[in-house]
């Protein structure tokens, strides 16, 4: 069993992870475009690039940390120092760019500056992913680690999202919406940077300590390679449980991309939110699904695990559904805001099952590789699984920034037209709609039970004796 301490201690580390990605998914297109003065195409495009190659570095670096040896770092922990320091440094000269150079200029930064920050953030993550799913080979510990690293990720999303609109984008005599700043951009970057220094260090160094007990490379007389990291990639796809989790993982995270992508332009052009309105609304989100880990847990042990996954997706869901409707009804929530609670309580709390169970499910996954193999490849199956979503994240985020243009979506107009902002509303709506009820046919087909992965487990167990 795991010291809760320690429990604790991994999680903090997704802190790391949460405010990175946030910051690129709520604020980089807004940043691109209405900041920088950049197309929506172009900025569609350098992300849609970073995405993809961040996707297949996903792969590599976890194929390549399953094969690392080293007494002192174990498989993980020299990946996760090295992510740690060139995330540090790129997120910060990212968000520096400055208006006023030229367009090219800012074109060409713009693209190396999110490459590096992509590059440095899965060498740290996928390593880190991986070792939480090595920390434990209980069954429900696994859920429970994996809800400590949610808690911490959601905290990581929210100071992002919250503290840079309540803090960052304070409203000036210059900039009556603060989120028009772009020294708050510059600002918001270097304090994300020096958190993410904090965060991921406290996870490395307080876990250093476990790697005498992890799981070994079991093929040390092997080095890693592409067409090794190849061929094991598609023993892990004739893994059917797998595919399902990352299949449903892939298209939940489609709905995160589209909301994250254009959220910031709906909530500011399409229901005329300030900027405290906006951290009110993301406040509460990120606090439901920080509050609901608890549940989750509790409720993976009475039902398991699948049918904790299938309702997040349908609380998820229903919240979309509201979202349409207050599209439909734009006014009147522009003069009701509070109405926007309708969408935001379900959505926190379906989000907080969708991001913790998923990481969980698939540790099982990788012991039926081990009965079948008798090889642990974590880093390759997280790999695995964040090289699925981030794929569909390019596709999705790249046809939104062509979307902004075609609904004309103007950076230099303080008031879009009505045709603009509600067909911005409804894209989001109905985007999330389609994506999440792909994720619960995935998770419909998904048969791991608990029952099962003991008996895995005790298989693997009895192998090892032999």
């Amino acid at each position: 069993m795991i010291k809760t301490k320690d429990k604790l201690t991994y999680g903090i580390g997704n802190v790391s992870n949460g405010i990175i990605l946030q910051a690129l998914t709520s604020y980089l297109v807004f940043f691109g475009t209405t900041i920088l003065g950049l197309s929506g195409t172009i900025i569609g495009l350098v992300i849609a690039v970073s995405v993809v190659w961040d996707a297949v570095s996903d792969l590599l670096i976890g194929h390549m940390s399953d094969y690392a040896v080293s007494k002192r770092f174990g498989r993980r922990h020299l990946f996760m120092i090295v992510g740690t320091f060139g995330l540090v440094i790129f997120n910060g000269l990212l968000w520096s760019i400055q208006p006023s150079w030229s367009y090219a200029l800012k074109v060409i930064l713009l693209f190396v500056s999110v490459m590096m920050v992509k590059t440095f953030m899965t060498i740290l993550v996928t390593p880190y992913n991986a070792l939480g799913a090595e920390l434990s080979s209980d069954y429900h510990e696994r859920t429970s680690i994996q809800a400590y690293r949610t808690v911490f990720f959601i905290l990581g999303v929210a100071f992002t999202t919250v503290a840079g609109m309540v803090f960052y984008f304070k409203p000036t005599s210059l900039y009556p919406l603060g989120q028009l700043n772009p020294l708050a951009y510059q600002q918001l970057g270097i304090s994300l940077s020096l958190i993410v220094l904090i965060c991921a260090g406290i996870a490395t160094i307080t876990t250093l300590k476990y790697i005498p007990f992890l799981p070994k490379n079991t093929k040390v007389t092997q080095k890693s390679s592409i067409k090794l990291m190849i061929m094991e990639f598609k023993v892990i796809l004739e893994n059917k449980n797998y595919l399902y989790v990352a299949g449903a993982y892939l298209s939940a995270n489609i709905a995160t991309a589209i909301v994250g992508a254009v959220g910031l332009h709906v909530y500011t052009y399409t229901f005329k939110i300030n900027n405290y309105g906006i951290g009110i609304l993301f406040g509460v989100m990120f606090g439901l699904s920080v509050l609901s880990q608890q549940f989750w847990v509790a409720y993976t042990k009475r039902r398991d695990k699948k049918t904790s996954a299938l309702l997040a997706v349908k609380l998820s869901i229903i919240s979309s559904i509201f979202f349409i409707i207050l599209v439909l009804f734009r006014e009147y929530v522009i003069a009701h805001p509070i109405w926007m609670m309708a969408y935001v309580i379900p959505s926190g709390i379906g989000i907080g099952g969708l991001i913790t169970l998923p990481f969980s499910m698939i540790a099982d996954t990788v012991d039926e590789e081990e009965l079948m193999t008798g090889h642990r490849s974590e880093g390759l199956y997280y790999g695995g699984l964040t090289f699925s979503y981030k794929i569909s994240q390019s596709v999705a985020i790249f046809l939104l920034g062509i979307i902004l243009d075609l609904v004309g979506f103007d950076s230099s107009l303080s008031v879009q037209p009505t045709v603009t902002v509600v067909g911005l509303g409804l894209v989001v709506a109905f985007g999330t709609l389609v994506a999440l009820l792909m994720a619960y046919h995935f998770y419909k087909r998904y048969s791991m039970t608990k029952e099962k992965a003991e008996a895995i487990k005790k298989a693997i167990e009895a192998m090892a004796t032999r």
